[in-house]
């Protein structure tokens, strides 16, 4: 029998009910001949939850007793789950990451995977025994609860797939992936197929549907990866390494991202390697980033700016003074009330007249472009918030529905 991954996210395990309703299509899955490894998310909003119980007690809480803290919620999920099954004459067994054999490195909150050793989860399997595996946390090299960040349960299951050389499902609350959200805009359609490149590209600047880390996993090791809805028997999105087109520019979707700020470090009468030294920074801050511009002219005055959460801006700014500054004069600057919308796609950069084109749509669409960065696989808008809705819905009319013609 070969093995089969399924993943469910929060809200597809997000009650009682939805846990039976998990537990009959995994026997759905068994029946059709499949060993079975599940992978799932902490119920509904348990995780905002316990972060918000850490915040009334600490206001920056230790990162090790955070994860402690956080690495609960997926362990009630798996428990909620292996029982629905044995209460269908199921053997099912849940383990946690550790138990599972997911060793990362030391980084709290925000760990990577180095490598999995899923011993016991193929003595379970070679049993006939249903595996559950608590996702989003792993343990350290030094035997520390580690946890994955935003998206870990998609690369818990995308990486134990690589592990049993075996196909991902992964169950959310949407039918697949789309070529804009479609609460937003009413005419995008589900796409069937799509490569990883561009699937990557979408979840980082703001498609909620996958990870960008787990489909930067599967890229690597070649995991296909169909993204399902928890609620219907509907066909999904099948990401893999899906054909491209050859050359020229072609859009596969529009991502956006909303609550977002530009912030900007500058320096002033600084050392030679002021440009590592900015950067120094931002590690410091352990934020992440997006749509990163770094200018350094001859006398070393540097300019970082970069896209990032409303929540990353709010950190970076209450704890600015605290920071160990290189020599020089800096300065930091936050524009607040922004949105990212990007176009996504192959050969978007190869002909600038297509910028320009999108840039136009949007101030015939009385959009006005704050900022632009143009890459291979993207061309992102920094815009008005309130206008966020209106950028995304006539850059789609424009590239993406059947009546359209670019340029």
């Amino acid at each position: 029998m070969s093995v089969l991954v399924q993943k469910f996210g929060g809200t597809s395990v997000g009650t009682p009910e939805r846990i039976d309703a998990v537990a009959e299509r995994i026997l759905a899955a068994r029946k059709a001949g499949h060993h079975l490894v599940v992978v799932v998310s902490a119920m509904g909003e348990t995780t905002d939850h316990l972060l918000e119980l850490a915040s009334q007690v600490h206001p920056n809480p230790p990162r090790r007793e955070l994860d402690m803290l956080l690495s609960a919620g997926e362990r009630i999920s798996m428990a909620l789950l292996a029982m629905a099954l044995e209460k269908r004459g199921v053997r099912a067994a849940s383990f946690t990451g550790s138990q599972s054999g997911m060793i990362t490195d030391r980084f709290h909150g925000r760990a990577r995977i180095r490598e999995i050793k899923p011993f016991r989860l193929r003595e379970c399997l070679e049993t006939g025994t249903i595996v559950i595996v608590a996702g989003f946390q792993g343990v350290s090299v030094d035997k520390e609860i580690t946890t994955l960040g935003r998206g870990g349960s998609d690369t818990s299951a995308v990486a134990l797939a690589a592990a049993f050389d075996a196909e991902c499902e992964i169950f959310t609350d949407v039918a697949g992936v789309y070529t804009a959200d479609p609460r937003k805009v009413p005419h995008a359609r589900k796409i069937e197929a799509i490569d990883y490149r561009t699937m990557a590209q979408l979840a980082r600047l703001g498609a909620q549907v996958l990870s960008a880390r787990s489909v930067d996993l599967a890229a690597r090791f070649g995991v296909p990866i169909k993204v399902l809805s928890s609620f219907s028997l509907e066909e999904g999105t099948l990401v893999n390494a899906h054909d491209v087109p050859m050359e020229g520019p072609h859009v596969a979707g529009i991502a956006h991202k909303g609550n977002v700020a530009l912030i900007e470090i500058k320096g002033a009468d600084t050392p030679p390697g002021a440009a590592a030294a900015a950067l120094a920074l931002l590690e410091a801050s352990a934020l992440p980033l997006e749509l990163l511009t770094l200018e350094a002219n001859k006398v070393e005055r540097v300019r970082l700016s970069w896209i990032a959460p409303d929540e990353d801006a709010n950190k970076i700014t209450e704890h600015w003074d605290e920071l160990d500054k290189p020599a020089g004069r800096w300065a930091l600057n936050v524009h607040r009330g922004l949105a990212l919308v990007s176009l996504v796609g192959h050969g978007l950069a190869d002909d600038s007249g297509f910028a320009l084109d999108a840039a136009r749509r949007l101030g015939r669409a009385e959009v006005q472009v704050r900022g632009m960065r143009v890459g291979a696989l993207s061309i992102s808008f920094v815009v008005p918030r309130e206008a966020a809705d209106t950028a995304v819905a006539s850059l789609h009319a424009a590239y993406l529905e059947p009546s359209s013609v670019a340029r």
